[in-house]
């Protein structure tokens, strides 16, 4: 019998929702014989979406219940988490008050208080919200203040992790968390040297008296380094700079609280407000407030959307940002300060409320940084096909890597026309290497994918993304038709 146009149409549309070919799972076989692999624990997950949740399938498994290690991936679990449990229109809000004299800063966890890194786009820098504050202060003929309390409170006092590296505490991506933060907890060195030998010339920011600084660089080769004190401020300068050169660096603060009342308190003496006191720490100010709002007038309340946050904790793979957005969901969910055990319970409680099995996950920080966490490709991939089926997937799409553009996903899939078409974060500690993300398919589909690897050898981890990378090319090419034009 000829085949009739409803017959085709019928045949088409049977196509276009079977999983790619049959032979897919053999050639993902094939490259995870590659010997440099041979003793690497995987995990894989990767499903075809389809037009509802319930037309989504699975096209390739291998142990994609077992817990493992993420890395950075865990971050779009806290973020996807922090959508969920804060919701889309949440704002964090971090405020200035006046009482009796003094100015009290009431901190919401913000991690992008004068993140230099991120405001220099619009043509902020470390202290602009506060030169406004000061403004705002003048407005009201206050010319002197006596003492700068800081209400860190919506936070605990565990700035560190315990299951971070302490021998690395003094790095950006190791910043300490706090109830209010600063320019990402750092301050930032630029360094100038002069003639070989001699030692070399600094500046900071911000330009603060929190830290004291030791500089023994001298000019010379390119090999500048700064080291902290645990548990303090003093900090070195040493190695060699680099003659007629700028050479940037950046080094940890400790208590991100204090740090960001102390600079404020610079800024303001800056800005002709004579502060007659002291920088102290008050963890009752915001509950007393709430007693007699009318004695603690508002000066400014400084607001930054969830989606900001987002965008830094996933794109750029900040680790503050993440803990940030684990803690405040801690505070959130019990009212009690936001702490590394009531912020990762409360993103089990987002993981058990869209079905994840308890056994296939373990937290115990936000950014993945910890190698106490565990979760299962699995857990990851349901993860994001709740986002990408769910009402919050237009800011969780947007916080994401896109391949060949920008964040952590800048310089993937080169030589492929995979680039704009993979969005996804990557991950890495040592031993760890992840991709988990989203691909657009030459068929028009979308699929959801978790690539896991534990135990990767030392320095391996650019052999390890070619092999993420080989992985996805083989789901791509599995697929029946090319991307529609303009997608």
């Amino acid at each position: 019998m000829k085949p009739t146009p409803l017959h085709i149409a019928v045949l088409l549309a049977w196509l276009t929702c079977l999983p790619a070919r049959a032979d897919l799972s053999g050639d993902i076989n094939t490259i995870l014989q590659d010997k440099a692999i041979v003793r690497v624990h995987f995990g894989i997950e990767i499903v075809r979406l389809g037009d509802s949740p319930k037309q989504t399938r699975a096209i390739y498994s291998l142990e994609p219940k077992t817990p493992r290690t993420p890395a950075s991936n865990l971050k779009l679990i806290t973020t996807a988490a922090a959508l969920d449990r804060l919701g889309t229109d949440f704002r964090f809000q971090t405020s200035l008050i006046y009482h009796d004299g003094d100015l009290v800063l009431i901190g919401d966890g913000d991690p992008t208080l004068g993140d230099v890194e991120m405001l220099r786009k619009v043509g902020w820098d470390v202290t602009t919200v506060y030169r406004g504050w000061a403004e705002q202060l003048q407005k009201r003929k206050i010319k002197s203040i006596k003492n700068i309390r800081v209400d860190d409170s919506v936070f605990d006092e565990q700035f560190v992790h315990p299951h971070w590296p302490s021998d690395q505490e003094h790095k950006r991506y190791v910043a300490q968390v706090g109830g209010v933060n600063l320019n990402a907890n750092c301050i930032d060195f630029s360094v100038r040297a002069g003639p070989a030998g001699q030692t070399v010339s600094f500046s900071m920011d911000p330009d603060t008296r929190y830290a004291a600084v030791r500089n023994i660089c001298l000019s010379g080769s390119n090999s500048v380094w700064l080291a902290r004190q645990l548990g303090g401020n003093d900090i070195v300068l040493r190695g060699e700079a680099r003659s007629g050169a700028e050479t940037l660096a950046s080094v940890t603060i400790h208590d991100p609280p204090m740090f960001a009342a102390t600079v404020l308190k610079e800024t303001l003496e800056s800005a002709g407000i004579q502060v007659t006191g002291d920088v102290i720490r008050d963890r009752e100010a915001k509950t007393a407030r709430k007693k007699s709002p009318k004695l603690w007038p508002v000066i400014a309340i400084h607001e930054t959307p969830l989606a900001m946050v987002l965008m830094r904790a996933n794109k750029n793979s900040m680790n503050l940002y993440a803990e940030a957005l684990c803690k405040r969901m801690g505070f959130a969910a019990t009212g009690q300060s936001g702490s590394w055990t009531n912020g990762p319970a409360a993103i089990g409680g987002y993981l058990k409320s869209i079905g994840v099995d308890a056994d296939e996950y373990r937290l115990d920080d936000g950014s993945g940084l910890s190698k106490e966490n565990l979760i299962s490709p699995a857990a990851i991939v349901r993860v994001l096909s709740r986002n990408y089926f769910g009402p919050a997937r237009q800011p969780y799409f947007a916080s994401l890597s896109v391949a060949g553009v920008d964040g952590t996903l800048d310089d993937r899939f080169r030589g492929s026309d995979l680039r704009q078409r993979v969005f996804g974060k990557s991950g890495y500690v040592s031993g760890v290497s992840c991709l988990s993300g989203y691909l657009h398919a030459r068929d028009d589909n979308w699929y959801a994918f978790s690539i896991m690897m534990n135990h990767i050898p030392d320095g391996s981890n650019g052999g390890m993304k070619l092999i993420q990378e080989k992985i996805i090319r083989a789901v791509d090419a599995h697929t029946a038709r090319p991307v529609a034009s303009g997608r």
